[in-house]
């Protein structure tokens, strides 16, 4: 599998580095951490299962490498162990909006639907951190999903919650102001956030929500005047969450 070094998230790939991952096989303490990040998988005795995993091949990805760049072809499946891979579309005119992440335990939909039907999707998917992760060739996937069945309900169900996500993407884009969208992200990562402060810049919030670093700059302005954060270089102090789900929850603002 060849990846693709893409400092930048512009998806004009034409000075793009070609790089091949670092590939190992898996060492005792690699599949404990599998064990650990996917037990249902770790559960499955199939012994075509069990020979997928015998035969998988450890990779270790740097962080900032396009590992899908909507031109290359998925010809392996990949779990990851540890690390971040964010999956998003840049639009035509630069916007980026963030489709999902994978973390360790999830799967990428996109790559199984490109194993399944061998087609090519015009998004990108980047490591947002030091990526490690075990990849089962495509001919090892395709013979487990034909011969076990608890593997074939693991990849299914996975797939229908993941196009379920993607359809409420769908509607809050189409049907939500960018407010609302951009107050929504806020509340949930000050949800997950370990304080009130959040290390992020205008860029970054508006490719999440496919809109521009302007529009954001812009509301921020308006949320710190109704007194809910504060604004600082780099930063985003949180001063009121009940007024930010208040602008999460309103339909006009």
């Amino acid at each position: 599998m060849t990846f693709i070094n893409k400092a930048s998230a512009r998806n004009d790939l034409s000075s793009a580095k070609l790089v091949e991952p670092e590939q190992n096989e898996l060492t005792k303490s690699d599949k404990q951490r599998f064990y650990e990040r996917y037990p249902y998988l770790a559960e499955i005795k199939d012994p075509v299962w069990e020979q997928s995993i015998e035969t998988a091949r450890k990779m270790k990805i740097p962080i900032n490498f396009a590992v899908y760049d909507g031109g290359s072809r998925c010809d392996s499946f990949v779990l990851l162990l540890n690390g971040v891979v964010r999956v998003y579309y840049v639009a035509p005119d630069g916007r980026e909006i963030t489709l999902y992440r994978v973390s360790p335990g999830d799967l990428c939909v996109l790559s199984l639907a490109g194993l399944f039907n061998n087609r090519q999707y015009n998004v990108i998917a980047k490591t947002e951190t030091d990526v490690v992760a075990m990849a089962i060739s495509e001919e090892q996937f395709r013979r487990s999903l034909g011969q076990s069945e608890k593997f074939r309900d693991f990849v299914l169900s996975t797939l229908s919650e993941r196009l379920c996500d993607l359809m409420c993407l769908v509607q809050d884009t189409v049907f939500q102001t960018i407010q609302v969208r951009l107050a929504c992200l806020l509340v949930r990562s000050f949800a997950i956030s370990d304080n009130d402060s959040l290390h992020t810049t205008h860029q970054s919030l508006a490719h999440e929500i496919g809109t521009t670093r302007e529009v954001v700059s812009r509301i921020l302005k308006e949320f710190e005047h109704r007194k809910c954060i504060k604004i600082s270089r780099g930063t985003i102090d949180l001063i009121s969450f009940n007024v930010l789900e208040e602008f999460a929850r309103s339909p006009n603002m």
